[in-house]
């Protein structure tokens, strides 16, 4: 029997988020996102540049979890494994629902 720590990965994902309101369905997101947030936009249609922390087994996990919240995901730039317990950069400031998330992960 495998570990927690052998089936659980972190992903930072980013994609276009092609509706006018970025935010997800629910707040906070599902459990498999750590945190999450808008990057900047697109120049040629103002689709929003989102990014997220996600805790998931593999890739297409981390890619459901986002579609979970933002269903109209799918036009991805990057999905890209990160080892060891995720931390974010100065640029994307956790708020109180993503604190208590960083807070679970196992390092």
């Amino acid at each position: 029997m495998k570990r927690r720590a052998e089936l659980t990965r972190y992903w930072w994902i980013s994609w276009y988020q092609p509706t006018d309101d970025h935010r997800p369905l629910t707040y906070p997101p599902n459990d498999a996102v750590l945190g999450w947030w808008c990057s900047g936009e697109r120049c040629s249609d103002g689709a929003s540049t989102l990014v997220a922390h996600v805790r998931s087994s593999d890739e297409d996990a981390a890619k459901a979890a986002i579609r979970t919240d933002w269903p109209e995901a799918g036009e991805w730039r990057f999905c890209e494994p990160r080892s060891g317990k995720p931390e974010p950069g100065g640029r994307f400031p956790l708020s109180d629902w993503m604190r208590e998330r960083y807070a679970q992960c196992e390092r």
